[in-house]
C-alpha cells in the first residue's frame, strides 16, 4: 500500500492548507518507511491534526 494523496475540496482557504499539510506529511511519512515512531512522526501528525481540528471547530455553528 502506498500512499495517496487526496486533494481537499473546501472552499475555505485555511481548510484548505491545513489539509495540504496534513497530506504533505503521510507522504514524507510513506517515504520514509512508514515508521512505527510515535515521538517524531507520531507527535507531528497529532499536532498537525490537532491544529486542523481546532480550524475546523470555526465552521461549527455557535450556541448562542
Amino acid at each position: 500500500m502506498v500512499w495517496q494523496r487526496v486533494e481537499s475540496t473546501s472552499a475555505c482557504e485555511s481548510c484548505r492548507a491545513y489539509w495540504s499539510t496534513l497530506q504533505d506529511l503521510g507522504e514524507e511519512w510513506d517515504a520514509a518507511g512508514r515508521p512505527a515512531d510515535p515521538e517524531v512522526w507520531g507527535r507531528q501528525i497529532g499536532l498537525a491534526l490537532a491544529m486542523y481540528a481546532e480550524h475546523l471547530g470555526t465552521h461549527l455553528p455557535s450556541s448562542s
